[in-house]
């Protein structure tokens, strides 16, 4: 597994700039998102999304199960510590 693990980092650290361009298509809940690779590193592959509050509200509303009810629910449930 150790040699899969660094083959992927070679690969993902030597295209690092040109990865950094790429978008990923990830499936959640009821709906398609896309990702951008926002930051490719030593031990990890970051990926980012900008959702504005108006898809989230207009994700619930339409009755998406997904990130939108998620993220809503989160942001609505926060406590400070």
């Amino acid at each position: 597994m150790d040699e899969l693990v660094d083959k992927l980092k070679n690969k993902a650290l030597e295209f690092k700039d040109d990865l950094k361009r790429e978008e990923l298509s990830l499936s959640i809940g009821d709906s398609e998102h896309k990702f951008r690779l926002s930051g490719i590193g030593e031990k990890a592959v970051k990926i980012e999304k900008y959702i504005r509050y108006e898809e989230i509200v207009e994700g619930v509303e339409s009755g998406k199960q997904g990130l939108e009810k998620s993220l809503k629910n989160l942001i609505e449930n926060f406590k400070e510590e």
